[in-house]
């Protein structure tokens, strides 16, 4: 591990994973380079550097008190804008939109920042402050220009992490966020085909989506991923005033360049209009693909214990959702 380090040996490195040794948080570094973030998620540029033979042999390793001083020797770019969601409602396609601007960086589910908010470590879960203080560092870390034209940061977070917005936004108070969310049939019918890590039980700690092992273990599948969604609906509802705008998957990819641009505070040309209207047309999460509407697959594909599932724990909060949405 490298314990002392020459802040300028960093250029052009990036934090890619927070792991614990001995109950110390540690850093894992990869070299990017000019290498830009547009893949869908983050974990897939990082993927892609760690096959370069560079990064097969020389790697950093250091205490997190490094990502400290780099913060004050060569602060990243303040954040513009954070997207949070409740999965599988558009997230990506807005992510994907903001990257088709070259001056914009957009991170896009870093599992490093999760555990930055929410350490994994038996001997040491990290105060409030000091969590505070390792969020700030890692974002302002992976907000660092690299070809020296961007000016803007936007970071999409994990779906989970709405649940965390009064430390994020003790963290980043001024930053403007919105809170994207679906029919929740839609989204219920989506996580049952293939479920993200939330929705596994026993992959992320229960009580943060309200619920105890004893539930876990004896709720249907239906139930518990509608449970799940209905614990971030509520925060994002619950929040929404504070700095946050609701928008509903129906308004893509429209409300992009109509309201989020201007929310966010992003000044654009119609150039940059027209490269995110041509990223709006390809498949979000495979950009090979050309887009194709899948409402109405996903409303076939649903099933009756789907149907109750959302009729008992999410329609009520979706109606709450819009009628904020809409009084906002």
């Amino acid at each position: 591990m490298d314990r002392v380090i020459d802040m300028p040996q960093l250029d052009g490195w990036i934090p890619i994973r927070l792991y614990w040794q001995e109950g110390k948080p540690i850093v894992d570094w990869c070299y990017l380079g000019e290498r830009r973030f547009t893949d869908p998620f983050f974990s897939q540029t990082v993927e892609g550097c760690l096959r370069r033979p560079f990064n097969l042999l020389f790697r950093h390793q250091t205490p997190i008190e490094v990502l400290g001083k780099w913060h004050e020797f060569r602060p990243g770019l303040t954040p513009n804008g954070f997207i949070f969601h409740m999965s599988r409602c558009g997230s990506t396609l807005i992510s994907r939109m903001l990257a088709a601007v070259s001056q914009n960086i957009v991170i896009s589910e870093a599992g490093l920042i999760d555990s930055a908010i929410r350490p994994k470590s038996r001997s040491t879960s990290g105060t409030g402050e000091q969590r505070i203080e390792w969020l700030r560092w890692v974002v302002s870390a992976l907000g660092q220009p690299r070809l020296g034209t961007e000016k803007h940061l936007f970071i999409k977070f994990d779906a989970w992490n709405v649940l965390d917005l009064p430390l994020i936004r003790r963290a980043f108070p001024a930053v403007p966020w919105i809170f994207l969310y679906r029919d929740p049939v839609e989204v219920l019918t989506s996580q049952l085909g293939h479920r993200g890590a939330h929705m596994v039980p026993g992959l992320i700690e229960p009580a943060i989506f309200g619920m105890d092992h004893n539930t876990v273990i004896t709720v249907s599948p239906e139930e518990y991923c509608a449970r799940v969604l209905a614990s971030m609906c509520q925060a994002g509802l619950k929040h929404h005033q504070d700095g946050g705008m609701l928008m509903n998957y129906t308004q893509l990819p429209e409300a992009v360049w109509s309201a989020v641009l201007d929310f966010f505070g992003f000044s654009h040309t119609q150039a940059e209009i027209d490269s995110m209207r041509a990223a709006a047309r390809r498949d979000a999460k495979n950009p090979y693909l050309p887009f194709a509407a899948d409402t109405a697959r996903k409303e076939q594909k649903s099933t009756a214990p789907v149907r109750e599932a959302a009729r008992e724990w999410l329609y009520p909060l979706y109606e709450q959702l819009e009628a904020a949405r809409l009084g906002q």
